[in-house]
């Protein structure tokens, strides 16, 4: 694979990670994976709130307009830290602490390995970019190790931006990387670059950001136009809500030599289309944080399936693109129930030339290998670790009082993790979407 260290930097993760049901804590897994990053300062996620000295500190190379900036203090709900907006009410659903940072990191990882490299754009691996714009930066682990990809391959002097309200991401200089940060308000219509100044824009993980490139009316037009032409736009974002995969799906492409198929292979995870069978989630626990979820984010005017709202502004700005592709996996957060059923059997004996006349593309191995395992396992956990995020949201729109919402997760936690409550096929879809910008 082009990521090596990644798959075992994945099973160290999830091996790492644990859960608790009792008081709906999670202890989220350590910074000591190998990757160099999530050591973010502690001084600037502290519980006393968010202060503009230690933001601009904390990566060590704020630029930019952060002192137009007002401060962005940190409300404590639930022993976690949320952004608390200007006008007082919190409308980023996800907490911006330490564990937050390490479950998107794990995330960021898995989907690498899912995906097979930093992007899915088959133009860039041959072609890389100059200068890499990462909105959503977040921890930066995506720009180091997109940075890290580049550099194996002789490519080193690409210069990586990243912009986040939060200045969250370490100083990736130290690890060689070109690197700069800029603090910006993803709300604001207008991102704080020139026309035409990157080749590469890089977006992941914004479906819960208001007003974000991803949902909003504006649709992709801002990172188009910070996008030179022929540059490439790839956006990766997850589904907030859950379904169940129905047995034997075709995959997406052919049997044939497709390195897609061959990673979803590899994987044991399964590449999908519009047309691909699902049905509702089989479990009732996900059921339950389905409907919260829903509800919730229609309240917040925000879409609960992302992986669609992007295919929507893609498809909007096709005229501004040479062509539009993309990619769709489901990602099981357990083994299921069909797949264990469906082991071979053994066969008659039969005569060579009835086996030649009968010979059909075999399937994948149903036998999960402990990689493939480690992969569905950081899937489950960096989705309990959302639902624990999401907690101050899911209880509004659930009505549950404080001990209803623990015996509810206590239940979940168990059924999930203990109990094979995942065996009717639910998964976690994951999608991204490119284009390369006309040059006409």
């Amino acid at each position: 694979m082009d990521l090596p260290g990644s798959a075992s930097a994945v099973i160290a993760l999830a091996g790492g990670s644990s859960s608790s049901a009792s008081g709906s804590t999670f202890q989220s897994p350590t910074s000591s994976t190998g990757t160099g990053f999530g050591t973010a300062s502690q001084s600037s996620l502290t519980s006393t709130g968010l202060t503009e000295t230690s933001t601009a500190s904390s990566s060590g190379n704020s630029s930019g307009n952060s002192s137009s900036l007002p401060a962005y203090p940190l409300v404590r709900l639930n022993d976690r830290d949320y952004l608390r907006d200007q006008d007082g009410q919190q409308q980023y659903p996800l907490p911006c602490d330490l564990p937050e940072m390490h479950r998107q990191i794990l995330r960021s990882l898995m989907l690498l390995r899912v995906f097979g490299a930093p992007f899915c754009s088959p133009h860039l691996a041959d072609h890389p970019p100059r200068r890499v714009l990462e909105i959503a930066c977040g921890s930066g682990v995506w720009s180091g190790l997109c940075h890290d990809y580049f550099a194996r391959r002789g490519h080193a002097n690409i210069q990586f931006t990243g912009i986040d309200l939060v200045a969250a991401a370490p100083d990736l200089r130290k690890r060689g990387v070109h690197w700069q940060f800029k603090r910006h308000d993803l709300r604001k219509a207008r991102l704080p670059f020139p026309d035409g100044y990157f080749d590469f824009v890089f977006i992941k993980d914004t479906g819960a950001i208001p007003s974000s490139p991803a949902q909003q009316a504006y649709g992709l037009c801002e990172p188009l136009r910070v996008l030179q032409p022929g540059g490439t736009l790839e956006v990766w974002d997850s589904d907030w809500v859950f379904r169940s995969l129905l047995p034997n799906p075709a995959p997406a492409h052919s049997w044939t030599a497709s390195r897609e198929q061959e990673i979803a292979d590899a994987t044991a995870t399964y590449t999908f289309t519009a047309a691909t069978p699902f049905t509702h989630a089989q479990n009732p626990y996900l059921r339950d944080y389905n409907t919260w979820v829903e509800r919730a984010f229609d309240r917040r005017k925000l879409s609960a399936l992302p992986c669609a709202t992007i295919g929507l502004s893609f498809t909007a700005e096709v005229d501004t693109f040479e062509r539009v592709e993309n990619r769709r996996i489901a990602i099981p957060l357990s083994e299921m129930r069909w797949e264990r059923d469906q082991q071979p059997q053994p066969q008659p004996q039969q005569s060579q030339q009835s086996q030649q006349s009968t010979a059909r593309p075999k399937p994948p191995p149903l036998s999960l290998t402990p990689e493939q395992i480690a992969i569905r396992r950081t899937a489950l956990l960096t989705v309990l670790q959302m639902i624990e995020g999401l907690e101050p949201m899911l209880m509004q729109a659930s009505g549950k009082s404080r001990d209803e919402w623990d015996r509810w997760w206590a239940a979940m936690t168990t059924d999930l993790l203990y109990r094979g409550g995942l065996a009717g096929g639910e998964c976690l879809e994951v999608s991204a979407w490119w284009g390369r910008k006309s040059s006409v």
